[in-house]
C-alpha cells in the first residue's frame, strides 16, 4: 500500500480511535475513583495525523495500520511511585493486556543511567466488555496506557520535544549536567515516595490508636483526618473530609482555631466531645462536615472562649431552623447571634 493510500486509510479510522481513547480514559477514572486510588490527571489522545506520516516512514512497519498499537493513547499521571503501583494493578486486571508489545522503560535503562521512566502498556477491552453494544465497534482494537508519576512526566516533558532548547545533539558537559538533573528528579521520585509511605504508616498507628483510646498524639494533619475517620465514621462521609484536607483555606483556619482554643492532642479534643453527640445528630437528621463538626464541639464546649480565642471573623452563617439542634449541644443560641453579629 502506498504511503498516502495508508495516510488516508488512517484519517478515516482516528475518529474511531479518538472515542476509543475518550472511553478508556473514563472507564479508568472511574475504577479510580471507586477504588479510591491518588492519581494527578488523565488524558487522552488520538494520534495525530503528522506524527503517524513520519512513523511509518521507519522500514520496521510493514503494515503500519495493523503494526501501530498507539493511535489511541491515554496517560495517567499519579503522584508518587506507589500509586504508579496501584494503577498498574488495576490496569492488568482491567484489559486484555498485550505483554509482548507492553514495557517497562525505566528495566530499557538498565542500572548504570538514568532518564525517561515510564510504564507502557498495550491493551484492547475484555471480551465481557465487548458485549456491549457500546463497545463492539471497538473490538480488534488496541490502545497504548502509559503510567508515570509527576516528577517522571516533568523529566518527559523536558526531555522531549516540549522545548527545543533540549532537543538535538548537545555539547558533552551540558549532556552530563541533564543526565545528573535527572538522577537528581529519580532520587527525589523515590524520596516522595518514601515519605508517602511513611505518612500512609503514621495514619495506620493513628487508627489504631484512635480505637483503643490511645490518644496522646499531637494534632496535625494526618492524625486529625484519621481521628475522624475513625470516631466520626457514621456522622461525616469520607468525601467530606477529604474535601476539607486538601491544602485548603478551611484546613489551616480549623487548625488555627484548635490550637487557639488551647487543644494540641488528640486527647485534649476526644475530652470536649459530648458523650450524645451522635444521639443529637440523628435526631435531628444533621449531616456536618469536617469543618462544622469542629467548630460545633468548639462553640458548645466554650461559647465565650471560642469567640475569644479562635473565631477569626470568617464565618457569620447562622441558620434559625437549627435553634433547636444547637440547644441539644447547651448552646446559648442568643449568645451566639450575638457574637456572630445576626439578627
Amino acid at each position: 500500500m502506498k504511503k498516502q493510500e495508508t495516510i488516508n486509510k488512517y484519517i478515516a479510522l482516528r475518529p474511531l480511535y479518538k472515542k476509543l481513547a475518550e472511553k478508556i480514559s473514563q472507564i479508568i477514572r472511574e475504577v479510580l475513583e471507586i477504588n479510591k486510588i491518588n492519581y494527578h490527571g488523565i488524558s487522552y489522545r488520538a494520534k495525530e495525523i503528522d506524527s503517524f506520516s513520519k512513523k511509518i516512514e521507519k522500514p520496521k512497519y510493514n503494515d503500519p495500520i495493523n503494526d501501530l498499537t498507539d493511535f489511541a493513547g491515554i496517560r495517567i499521571i499519579g503522584y508518587v511511585e506507589q500509586d504508579v503501583k496501584q494503577i498498574e494493578d488495576l490496569i492488568v486486571n482491567l484489559f486484555d493486556i498485550d505483554y509482548i508489545n507492553s514495557l517497562d522503560k525505566s528495566e530499557e535503562l538498565g542500572t548504570d543511567k538514568v532518564g525517561y521512566k515510564s510504564v507502557h502498556y498495550v491493551g484492547s477491552l475484555a471480551k465481557d466488555r465487548l458485549k456491549l453494544p457500546e463497545y463492539k465497534r471497538f473490538e480488534n482494537l488496541k490502545f497504548e496506557i502509559q503510567i508515570r508519576t509527576i516528577l517522571q512526566h516533568s523529566w518527559a516533558e523536558i526531555e522531549h520535544d516540549k522545548n527545543y532548547k533540549f532537543s538535538g545533539e548537545l555539547p558533552k558537559e551540558i549532556q552530563r549536567r541533564f543526565k545528573l538533573l535527572a538522577g537528581t528528579l529519580e532520587s527525589a521520585d523515590r524520596e516522595f515516595n518514601q515519605l508517602s509511605k511513611e505518612i500512609d504508616d503514621y495514619s495506620q498507628e493513628v487508627k489504631i490508636n484512635t480505637e483503643k483510646g490511645n490518644l496522646n498524639i499531637p494534632i496535625n494533619s494526618t492524625s486529625l483526618k484519621q481521628f475522624y475517620f475513625t470516631k466520626f465514621e457514621k456522622l461525616i462521609s469520607t468525601e467530606q473530609v477529604v474535601s476539607d484536607f486538601n491544602g485548603s483555606k478551611n484546613e489551616f483556619k480549623i487548625f488555627n482555631e484548635l490550637r487557639n482554643f488551647g487543644l494540641n492532642t488528640l486527647e485534649e479534643l476526644e475530652q470536649i466531645i459530648p458523650k450524645n453527640l451522635e444521639k443529637i445528630i440523628s435526631k435531628h437528621g444533621m449531616q456536618e462536615n469536617f469543618t462544622g463538626l469542629t467548630r460545633l464541639l468548639l462553640i458548645a464546649n466554650d461559647i465565650d472562649k471560642y469567640f475569644e480565642k479562635s473565631y477569626n471573623k470568617n464565618w457569620t452563617s447562622y441558620n434559625s431552623d437549627e435553634a433547636d439542634y444547637y440547644k441539644d449541644f447547651g448552646i446559648d443560641c442568643e449568645k451566639l447571634k450575638q457574637y456572630l453579629k445576626v439578627k
